[in-house]
């Protein structure tokens, strides 16, 4: 009898949900925990960003929030995942390489960036650093780029993956200088970055937070910054425009993004809340320590990011020829 009653309450519950509108369910939400997907290891520059804004979003909707690190395939495993998620709860902090450089890399994904998603809020922007070991004899963008063109592929570089913006940021400033470096893919920030510090590269375009151990330790020296301007977190570093190459611009950005399904009412409130959180003096003083600047914004302005990015990458790829393997 008891499992009856419970039955016929679970049932009533279901029917109820079924034919709320959309705008009234989203009212009583999170019902759940709610989960961050990031689609690149623990430890990385996302990662980092992901476990700031989850700490301190779970006391502000009374509910837990989780982050799953989903890498591999540069990015897209994690997308996948969320944009197949139809719980009402899952949510991706996604970077440049599978929202906005995965359709040109890809012949076919099993996701559409455009379709399949509504942006949030644009979290971060972040510089990469162009590192490079402390005894590699350079000490310039130019420096680099004079070596490189004397050594033609005996100079290796890593990146964080195919097709992220460590890599395309490299192929475009091969491309502006007319040079070849041999490209070394590894599977997130921590990993090239051990193998930078190894010396078994030579070059790397990364997160600032990546390298900074290996600065510390003085395995390491930074030549530029990948932004179209100077970052707030390292001014005194060049641009790589400012040293030769002007119109350089490789900036990655971290996103929140939702199932397109998800209803309105809850991107704007995601949207809020992660807004105040990134404006707290204490988050931004952490993200700012590793490289990254608070953006902000509406969903709108960051999904016409995404859309001139994707343009933008579109050309970069295709000129340069970059494949997924």
């Amino acid at each position: 009898m008891l499992n009856s009653i419970r039955l016929g309450k679970a049932l009533r519950a279901a029917l109820v949900a079924a034919v709320l509108p959309m705008g009234a369910q989203a009212q009583t939400w999170p019902t759940q925990t709610v989960r961050f997907v990031v689609p690149t290891p623990a430890g990385s520059s996302v990662d980092i960003v992901a476990r700031l804004v989850a700490e301190k979003l779970g006391g502000m909707l009374g509910q837990t929030v989780i982050v799953d690190n989903k890498g591999g395939a540069g990015g897209t495993i994690g997308a996948d995942a969320v944009a197949k998620a139809r719980d009402g709860h899952t949510f991706l902090l996604a970077y440049n390489g599978p929202i906005t450089v995965a359709p040109s890399m890809f012949s076919k994904l099993p996701y559409d960036p455009q379709r399949d998603f509504a942006p949030v809020i644009l979290a971060v922007t972040q510089p990469n650093v162009l590192a490079v070991r402390t005894d590699l004899k350079v000490n310039s963008v130019k420096e680099l780029v004079a070596l490189a063109k004397n050594r033609p592929g005996k100079i290796d570089y890593a990146s964080v993956g195919n097709g992220s913006l460590s890599h395309l940021a490299m192929e475009l400033l091969k491309m502006k200088s007319d040079t070849f470096l041999l490209h070394i893919p590894f599977n997130g920030g921590p990993a090239a970055s051990l193998a930078l510090g190894r010396g078994d590269v030579q070059v790397l375009f990364a997160a600032l937070s990546n390298v900074q151990p290996l600065l510390r330790d003085g395995k390491v020296k930074l030549l530029a910054v990948s932004n179209a301007k100077r970052s707030a977190a390292l001014p005194e570093l060049p641009t790589i425009a400012e040293q030769g190459y002007p119109g350089f611009d490789a900036t990655t950005w971290n996103g929140f993004l939702a199932p397109a399904a998800t209803p309105k009412e809850v991107v704007l409130q995601l949207n809020k809340a992660i807004g105040k959180i990134l404006e707290t003096p204490e988050v931004k003083q952490k993200l700012l320590a590793g490289g990254a600047e608070v953006a902000g914004g509406s969903p709108e302005q960051f999904a016409a990011l995404l859309k001139s990015e994707t343009a933008a990458w579109t050309a970069v790829i295709a000129r340069s020829g970059i494949k997924p393997d």
